[in-house]
C-alpha cells in the first residue's frame, strides 16, 4: 500500500511551475509600477507646493514695496526710503531723484509663456523677433525676499541684466538659493542670543554669532517680468503695472514641462494721487 501511495502522489509539472512564477512576476511588475507613479506623484504634488510659495514670496515682496512707498508719499523726497526701489521696478524715468532705467516692458515686447521646454526662456540666441524669446530681453528679475534693503538696489533686485549666470534651468523645482552674507558687508552677520535657562548656571550659555543666509547666488526656474499700462499710450503715465511672476520645471515623470505662472497688478501711486 505505501508503494501505491507513493505510485500515485504526484508533483508539480513544469507548466504549473512556470505559471506560477509567470504570475508572481506580473503581479510583482504591476505592484512596483503603481508604486512609482505613487511617488512620482507625491513628488510632483510637494514640487508644486514649493513653486507655489516661491511664487507667493515673490508677490508678497512687491505688493510690501509697493505699500512702503505708499506710506512714504507725505514725506519729502529727500526723507522717502522705498523711492529708489518703486522706480527700478517700475517706469524709472524720473531725473531728478531715484534709478533710472526702470524695469517694466511694454506689452507687447513680452515674449509668449508657451514654450514646450524650459530651455528656450534661457536661450540667449532668441532675439525680440522671436514669439518666444528669453528671460534676458524680457528684463526679468526676482526679488530677494530674505533682506529688502531700500538703500542697495542691487542686492535686493536680482536681475537677468549683470547677473545672466545666476538665472538657470531648474534641476528639480523653481527655486531661490541663498547663500551666507559675508561680515562688513551688506549681509553682516547677526547677533543669536540665548538666554540663560531659568535656575541654571552653566556659563556655557552666551550670546554667539550666525551668518545668516540672505544673499541670492542662483535663482533656478522662477522669474519676474514687470509690464506697464499703454491704454493712453506709450509715452504716457502707466495707471497701473502687471508683475507676471513665471516658473518652468520638469516634475518627475513628466515628459512636458511643469508651468505655473500668476500676474500681480500694483496701481501707479502717482495716478492714484491725481484721482483723489
Amino acid at each position: 500500500m505505501q508503494k501505491l501511495k507513493r505510485l500515485l502522489k504526484k508533483g508539480d509539472t513544469i507548466i504549473e511551475v512556470t505559471f506560477a512564477i509567470s504570475v508572481f512576476s506580473l503581479i510583482s511588475v504591476i505592484s512596483m509600477q503603481v508604486m512609482d507613479r505613487n511617488l512620482a506623484t507625491i513628488q510632483g504634488t510637494l514640487e508644486l507646493e514649493m513653486a507655489r510659495n516661491e511664487i507667493d514670496a515673490q508677490a508678497e515682496a512687491l505688493r510690501f514695496i509697493q505699500n512702503s512707498y505708499l506710506s512714504e508719499r507725505e514725506l519729502s523726497r529727500s526723507d522717502r526710503v522705498y523711492q529708489n526701489l518703486w522706480l527700478k521696478l517700475s517706469r524709472g524715468t524720473t531725473s531728478t531723484y531715484g534709478d533710472s532705467g526702470g524695469l517694466s516692458n511694454i506689452p507687447k515686447d513680452v515674449s509668449e509663456y508657451t514654450s514646450v521646454a524650459c530651455s528656450t526662456y534661457y536661450d540667449t540666441g532668441n532675439s525680440k523677433t522671436d514669439s518666444i524669446h528669453n528671460i534676458f530681453l524680457d528684463n526679468a528679475f526676482v526679488i530677494n525676499t530674505r533682506k529688502i534693503n531700500p538703500s542697495d538696489i542691487a542686492s535686493t533686485i536680482i536681475q537677468t541684466k549683470g547677473n545672466s549666470s545666476m538665472f538657470v534651468e531648474a534641476p528639480i523645482y523653481p527655486r531661490v538659493i541663498f547663500t551666507r552674507g559675508t561680515a562688513g558687508g551688506n549681509n553682516d552677520a547677526a547677533p543669536l542670543s540665548e538666554i540663560f535657562p531659568l535656575g541654571s548656571g552653566n556659563l556655557t550659555y552666551r550670546n554667539q554669532t550666525q551668518q545668516i543666509y540672505d544673499r541670492v547666488t542662483r535663482v533656478e526656474g522662477i522669474w519676474v517680468i514687470a509690464s506697464r499700462d499703454v491704454t493712453k499710450g506709450e509715452s504716457s503715465t502707466p495707471e497701473f503695472y502687471d508683475f507676471h511672476i513665471r516658473t518652468c520645471w520638469f516634475a518627475p515623470g513628466h515628459e512636458r514641462p511643469t508651468t505655473v505662472g500668476t500676474t500681480i497688478r500694483l496701481y501707479n501711486p502717482e495716478m492714484i494721487e491725481a484721482q483723489k
